[in-house]
């Protein structure tokens, strides 16, 4: 076995498999809905709908940072996962920024691909929700 061979074989073996699984580290997720609290308490559309609904942003599995145009965690103090998800619970993380704070709940239990996710920003955001994968 010559020594490129060699490497081949030590590239396909090692550094192969973590490519094929980085999707298993990740939610991949798209907002469809932005909505605001009004002055009696409930729920309304946002004036951020428009901005918002369409945007991709991803979520890690194993810190909670989120990246992405909207929501996203790059200028967080710090990031963390309360709940890692499972067949009975949902993902949950949370973000700490200078003077507020933002979660996101990601509903892993629910059956098939998508899993909706809810995330409340206290940057202005509102209340986000969507669809992940």
């Amino acid at each position: 076995m010559g020594k490129y061979d060699k490497f081949s074989l030590f590239f396909l073996l090692f550094f192969l498999p973590s490519i094929c699984q980085a999707g298993d580290l990740t939610y991949d997720c798209v907002i469809k809905q932005v909505y605001d609290v009004n002055d009696v308490g409930e729920l309304k559309a946002s004036g951020w709908q428009s901005q918002f609904e369409g945007d991709k942003f991803s979520v890690s599995r194993e810190t909670g940072k989120i990246i992405g145009k909207t929501l996203t965690t790059v200028f967080a103090k710090e990031t963390r996962v309360v709940n890692f998800g499972s067949k009975a619970n949902s993902f949950k993380a949370l973000a700490e920024f200078e003077g507020q704070i933002q979660l996101i709940e990601i509903q892993e239990f629910k059956e098939g691909v998508e899993k909706p996710f809810i995330a409340s920003s206290m940057g202005g955001a509102g209340i986000v929700t969507g669809i992940c994968k």
